[in-house]
């Protein structure tokens, strides 16, 4: 079949189109080396964050220890409540522990107590949920496709085996549960 001849109008807008993707790819090329310091910045504030609240944590882990009457414990009860916490925080100073046991020695308290143990044991679950979710999507391999008709080809390769993840039965998941939310009771 006779190849069509392009006419200079068309050689001339193909030029232009090509031209015209080689900087809309620059524009993009130069935008994205932005994000790389960018989320740089962003991974060393929450990392300092997450040193303050530790520091802040062990202070009030401290603080808790040598509460020694109800009027102490009251006064801590807002700056626990608004300390932001996460999983390894939690695990790291076992602050729900210390605060449980404390409380228990002043029943007056003890209700403005339990929604903060409450809040962080559902962060800490969604949080060990969040990590166990990762853990279970690896990564799938695809089967490879044979075009060839050739009983050679066929037989020379094989194909891949794709294996999903196994989740916990119940029975695991409700052990572990409790296992992981130990601490906090």
């Amino acid at each position: 079949m006779p190849k069509r001849r392009e006419t200079e109008a068309t050689r001339r807008r193909r030029a232009q189109l090509a031209k015209y993707r080689q900087a809309v790819a620059i524009r993009v090329k130069r935008q994205s080396l932005r994000i790389g310091p960018l989320l740089a910045s962003c991974k060393a504030k929450k990392v300092a964050l997450e040193a303050r609240n530790f520091q802040a944590a062990l202070r009030l882990v401290k603080d808790l220890r040598d509460c020694s009457d109800e009027a102490c414990l009251q006064s801590l009860i807002g700056e626990i409540s608004s300390l932001s916490v996460t999983a390894p925080l939690l695990r790291r100073t076992l602050i729900p522990k210390v605060l449980r046991e404390v409380s228990a020695r002043f029943p007056n308290v003890r209700e403005q107590v339990t929604p903060i143990i409450a809040k962080w044991r559902a962060v800490y679950a969604q949080e060990e949920q969040r990590v166990a979710d990762r853990q279970h999507q690896a990564p799938r391999r695809r089967p490879t496709s044979s075009s060839g008709s050739s009983s050679s080809s066929s037989s020379s390769s094989t194909p891949e085996v794709v294996r999903m993840p196994q989740k916990p039965g119940p029975s695991r998941r409700a052990l572990k549960q409790r296992r992981i939310t130990f601490f906090l009771r």
